[in-house]
């Protein structure tokens, strides 16, 4: 059997080791680095990609916001109008529908009858200044009125004015009627003979105009 014998030195031998090591140091050395630089890649793909949600995101909380400004803005119209709808029933809460009321007051005045004055109250101001039926000896109606009507007026005889009252008590609106005063004034040159009367007149809730209550306009 032939055995090999290795005629190199030893010293030979131990530097080829040692180039063979530091070329396997090298390799790895370089696996490494190929790693790194290949994570580096991966990791700056992914930087970028999170950047480009992150813009995307922020862009999108960018409108949210400009929509949720848009929204709080007309929250604060609504609320605004809210404010204005709810002071407006509290100032109107006992408005009278004074164009109504007058046009019955008209349809049932008599001919011979004419009005010289006239003064009102309602709501907040009901009561502010007394009138004849809240002064009167006898309780004209037991229902709290809802205003009341002072009229001053001229008669061409006392059956108009009697006729004026009985018209009044007609309307539906209408609860209660009195004859404050009634006063007969001579006839003068050209004038005839006429009757100067005063009046209250009460009215209940039927008058009221109901306006920005439940909604209405």
């Amino acid at each position: 059997m032939m055995r090999r014998i290795d005629l190199m030195p030893a010293s030979y031998a131990e530097r080829r080791r040692q180039r063979r090591s530091l070329a396997m140091v090298g390799l790895a050395g370089a696996l490494v680095i190929l790693a790194l630089v290949a994570w580096w890649v991966v990791l700056g793909t992914q930087i970028s990609g999170e950047k480009d949600r992150l813009a995307e995101v922020q862009a999108r909380n960018t409108s949210l916001q400009a929509e949720i400004d848009e929204l709080q803005r007309f929250a604060r119209l609504e609320q605004e109008v809210q404010e204005r709808r709810t002071a407006l029933q509290t100032a109107l809460a006992g408005d009278v529908d004074w164009p109504a009321l007058l046009t019955e007051v008209a349809m049932v005045t008599p001919g011979e009858v004419w009005l010289t004055n006239m003064t009102a109250s309602a709501g907040a101001t009901e009561g502010a200044t007394p009138v004849g039926t809240e002064t009167a000896v006898v309780d004209v109606s037991q229902n709290e009125p809802f205003g009341r009507i002072q009229f001053q007026g001229t008669s061409l005889d006392m059956p108009g004015v009697g006729k004026w009252l009985i018209r009044l008590g007609t309307v539906e609106d209408f609860q209660a009627v009195w004859l404050n005063s009634a006063t007969k004034q001579d006839a003068q040159a050209g004038v005839p003979e006429t009757v100067d009367f005063d009046s209250t007149l009460e009215f209940n809730d039927k008058a009221a105009s109901l306006r920005y209550q439940d909604g209405r306009p």
